[in-house]
């Protein structure tokens, strides 16, 4: 019966079926249902930009040419009866590979009804294409599409159907390992080509800057030119973060933390503030290749990159703070300040002061003093006396023989000294630098840790 049907003298397989009508009136689209179920979906190779699956794809079309009245329901065969029937040519646009699974044969089935209506199956893995949009990697959602389109017959001729009732199946055992699957849609659309394109028949007007007259109309996709039909089956796609979060999150998390231990350390203690700074850095830095070595280079900045840049600089801001912290520890002179606030001590580390030269004006004409220099202290100041004056020219009726002068101890930071201001040692400076590091730094962090984990999961 199929040696019969598909006699050459009386059955073409390169012509496609003309679909008749109710009337007996043949013509317009050949109309092939389709339908895909999806077995397997491999990992999604970011840096590759494809995807792996597993599928069993199935096309029904009518063929009034091959019906027939047989003994049994149907004729079914493989790639024998595949070559003496029709088939449509539909491949996948976004194909990166694919071939026909089977081990021994490839796995296609036809079916010949007695209505005329063929089945087409095949059992096909398929690497695809999937163009991604890793601005919020690891946290992304990714739309992979399976896109079927006709190749020889444009939508005039043929036209792509998804069935009405299931076109896209998925298997219930799926699971994946990097992704979650979170939901699965089909769509029909017509993809166009360019019909013509003009071109000026003379390229030597075009050359010399005028406008030419004549132009030629040339077909730019020839014989395949026109709209052609198009069935996709899109994948959305959720990243599961649970590995990013415990491979790269919490640890750079612990890193930059562990960079604010300095701020305890003393300002004066070079090698475990610097050994601690620059080893955390490290870390860090090689934490961050390991995770990002997958991906692709892209123009834009992702997610982990804002991490990774905030990251590095709180842990460098901690080595910046050290390096100035111990510079003023290793000043000499006090710092005089209208204030003991952030702005002063700042304004009055960073720009320090010209030294000022004591002067003593109190009507002396001339003379030198001098004399012993003592110091008595006691629980509540610091005397400094000085005795055995020498004679001294002075307008006072009596020669001075002991005075006293009060001195701000080292811990007296409110002391006020002539004028208003107040005295700091360069040692008390430090501290108190250190002390306002210890809130600022963290405070910063949890700022930035609350914009972030808005941005990534808004």
């Amino acid at each position: 019966m199929l040696m019969w049907l598909t006699d050459p003298c009386r059955y073409d397989r390169w012509t496609r079926p003309s679909p008749t009508d109710s009337n007996g009136k043949t013509g317009g689209p050949t109309r092939v249902f389709t339908r895909v179920y999806v077995y397997f979906l491999g990992s999604v190779e970011a840096q590759q930009l494809h995807f792996t699956a597993h599928i069993l794809i199935r096309y029904r079309w009518r063929d009034d040419r091959l019906v027939h009245s047989s003994s049994k329901s149907s004729i079914q065969g493989e790639n024998k009866l595949k070559e003496r029937v029709w088939i449509p040519h539909v491949y996948i646009v976004n194909e990166h590979d694919s071939n026909i699974m089977g081990s021994g044969r490839q796995d296609i089935l036809v079916t010949v009804q007695p209505d005329g209506t063929v089945l087409y199956s095949a059992r096909l893995k398929v690497s695809l294409l999937c163009m991604m949009n890793l601005q919020k990697f690891p946290f992304d959602e990714q739309t992979c599409p399976l896109i079927l389109e006709s190749w020889t017959y444009n939508n005039t001729h043929l036209e792509l159907v998804w069935e009405h009732d299931s076109p896209a199946v998925l298997n219930s055992n799926l699971r994946m390992t990097e992704y979650n699957l979170v939901s699965i849609w089909t769509n029909a659309t017509v993809s166009e080509y360019a019909l013509t394109k003009s071109t000026p028949i003379d390229e030597n007007y075009k050359n010399k800057g005028y406008s030419p007259s004549v132009i030629e109309h040339v077909h730019y996709y020839g014989k395949f030119a026109g709209n052609y039909s198009q069935l996709i089956v899109n994948f959305e796609l959720e990243r599961e973060v649970g590995h990013y979060i415990m491979d790269y999150y919490v640890p750079s998390i612990m890193l930059v933390v562990v960079s604010w231990v300095s701020f305890w350390l003393d300002p004066n203690a070079v090698p475990g503030r610097t050994t601690l700074g620059t080893s955390t850095m490290l870390t860090f830095i090689t934490l961050s290749r390991n995770t990002g070595s997958s991906l692709p280079k892209v123009s834009y900045i992702k997610a982990t990159e804002i991490w990774f840049i905030v990251c590095t600089a709180f842990i460098f801001g901690s080595l910046v703070e050290f390096a100035f912290v111990n510079t003023i520890w290793r000043r000499k002179k006090n710092v005089e300040l209208k204030k003991v606030n952030s702005k002063h001590i700042f304004k009055s580390t960073l720009t320090p002061q010209m030294q000022r030269k004591l002067s003593i004006d109190s009507g002396i004409d001339k003379g030198t003093i001098s004399g012993k220099l003592s110091r008595r202290e006691n629980k509540s100041k610091s005397l400094l006396s000085v005795g055995d004056l020498d004679p001294v020219v002075c307008p006072h009726p009596e020669p001075l023989e002991n005075f006293s002068i009060r001195v701000p101890t080292l811990n007296d930071n409110k002391t006020s000294v002539g004028g208003g201001l107040f005295t700091l040692t360069p040692q008390e400076i430090a501290q108190w630098i250190d002390q306002r590091s210890r809130i600022a730094f963290p405070a910063a962090f949890l700022v930035f840790n609350c914009f972030y984990w808005l941005y990534v999961y808004l």
